[in-house]
């Protein structure tokens, strides 16, 4: 019989297990960087004066959405967290809700309304333009929930020194001061998003990087080229957000250890609530409300919602699958990864840099990886790389780095004293598993699988690359149809889209807040 008192030693087993979880994740990008060498050490340069070019375009587009998102986003995180305000709940779930669907389904949105209402130019929002505008919308929201939680952990004696020291504007300072650097994380990982988002460039016509990347492969199918790009792509990536994880991973981890015994209580001040309900109020319009309208208007025409209906029956099935797939796959090995560290404050430490740097990497690596591995492939391998297994795999293994976050804390602020009482009584690792810490933490487990189901449905480049024929979800069906089908039908899948998302929303918050009470 295994005790129990292995999940507290240390042991090598612990370094062989975080060794095959992040091998795991990235092995089906091997082949395609593989390719990308040869093909340079026989002569090939790695980037042309296009793709250089479109490179440009979008890191100065991901810049400023930096930039924008940490300057909005902080202060209203951090006043979010400190002060009471009517509407609050309401105001933080809708500002949530630009997360979870795809960024080109806003792009649409505020095309549309621009378009219709003409109060505009029609070209005001194409090019850079537009592009700024809705990837800035999509991160602030990030930076926003991030300064929200890391205010959070602000302790009442910390709040109450710093109000004694210089009132309501020192509390604001010290404050943001505090959450800066994980609020300026989140704005580095939304702008490397929008490195690798080819969505609105498409709709509002840049041509970024990761729409190259698309288009060159699909043209050409040049699996050295596509590998070429994808790595240049990911060095840049890596070379912004590969020492910011490193930086903010020993704050990240901190927060996993001891609690305050007593935590900061909102404060009700009058200014300060006008201030962020204003602010909220104003962002809540921006990135939803007013995408929303755009994709209502094309509604008064009618006569479409039949066809979306078929349309969602045809694909709820598969969209169904595919979140479930990945957020099993995610969770699992998030969970795996989560045990294997253990308590251990260095490989903590170390585990979040890596997995910070891996969800940075662009989407297109593993999913062109896959695609090159299934061309190369047998047909008795059909079910492993051509199947919606494949399509499964790759966004499981795309965003288990936000499983393994969340089981790491989680698994964390579990007590040690536990182990060793079970270990004390002479209980199994089997059974002190199955019937102690699972149950302890199924609540955040479930809400990790539900949250990258969310991301993964909404993440159409792998599904575009991947999906067998037929089998595409329903993100992926508004994706191919916007350019062809009538506005109505577009807005009408658009809405079927955001209600759903909206319903595992709610969900989620439900769980959150059952797990509270």
């Amino acid at each position: 019989m295994i005790s129990c008192l292995t999940l507290e030693r240390p042991g090598r087993w612990r370094i062989l297990g975080i060794s095959t979880v992040f091998l795991i994740a990235l092995l089906p990008a091997t082949p395609l960087l593989w390719s990308a060498l040869q093909s340079m050490a026989a002569g090939a340069t790695l980037t042309d004066a296009a793709f250089v070019a479109a490179l440009k375009r979008s890191a100065m587009v991901a810049l400023c959405v930096v930039i924008v998102s940490f300057l909005v986003g902080l202060p209203a995180g951090v006043l979010t967290a400190l002060y009471e305000f009517p509407g609050r709940r309401v105001l933080l779930a809708m500002v949530t809700l630009p997360l979870l669907a795809p960024s080109f389904l806003w792009a649409i949105g505020w095309s549309a309304f621009v378009t219709h209402l003409g109060f505009l130019a029609p070209n005001s929002l194409m090019g850079f333009t537009g592009c700024f505008l809705v990837f800035s919308l999509d991160v602030i929201p990030l930076v926003l929930l991030t300064s929200y939680a890391t205010a959070l952990s602000l302790s009442s004696s910390q709040v109450e020194a710093a109000r004694l020291a210089g009132g309501e504007k020192a509390v604001l300072f010290y404050a943001c001061r505090h959450a800066a650097m994980l609020a300026l994380l989140a704005a580095g990982f939304g702008g490397v998003a929008a490195l690798s988002d080819p969505g609105p460039g498409q709709i509002f016509g840049l041509r970024t990087a990761a729409a190259e990347i698309l288009t060159s492969f699909s043209a050409l199918y040049d699996f050295p080229l596509a590998g070429r790009q994808c790595g240049a792509l990911a060095l840049l990536v890596l070379f912004v957000a590969t020492p910011g994880a490193f930086l903010t991973a020993p704050r990240i981890t901190s927060a996993m250890l001891a609690r305050q015994s007593r935590v900061a209580q909102r404060s009700r001040h009058q200014e300060m609530a006008s201030i962020i309900t204003a602010v909220l109020t104003l962002i809540v319009f921006v990135s939803l409300l007013t995408p929303l309208a755009g994709l209502t208007l094309p509604l008064a025409r009618g006569g479409v919602f039949r066809r979306a209906w078929e349309e969602l029956l045809r694909t709820a099935g598969d969209t169904l699958l595919y979140a479930v797939g990945a957020g099993s796959l995610a969770t699992l090995l998030g969970l795996l990864l989560a045990l294997c560290v253990g308590r251990d404050h260095r490989l903590r430490i170390l585990c979040t840099g890596l997995l910070l740097t891996l969800f940075s990497l662009p989407p297109a690596l593993t999913a062109l990886g896959l695609v090159q591995l299934a061309a190369a492939a047998p047909a008795w391998t059909d079910p492993l790389f051509r199947s919606r297994f494949t399509v499964c795999a790759a966004l499981g293994l795309r965003f288990f780095p936000v499983a393994a976050v969340l089981g790491m804390r989680v698994w964390g602020a579990t007590s040690a004293s536990w182990t060793f009482a079970a270990a004390a009584h002479g209980i199994s690792l089997t059974t002190y598993l199955l019937q102690i810490v699972f149950p302890l933490l199924l609540p955040t487990l479930t809400i990790a699988l539900l949250l990258v189901a969310l991301l993964a449905t909404a993440d159409v480049s792998t599904i575009l690359l991947l999906h067998p024929p037929g089998a595409g979800s329903l993100p992926l069906t508004i994706f191919t149809l916007m350019a062809n089908a009538p506005e109505s039908m577009v807005a009408s899948l658009c809405f079927v889209y955001i209600a759903t998302t909206t319903g595992l929303l709610a969900a989620m918050w439900a769980i959150a807040e059952g797990r509270k009470a």
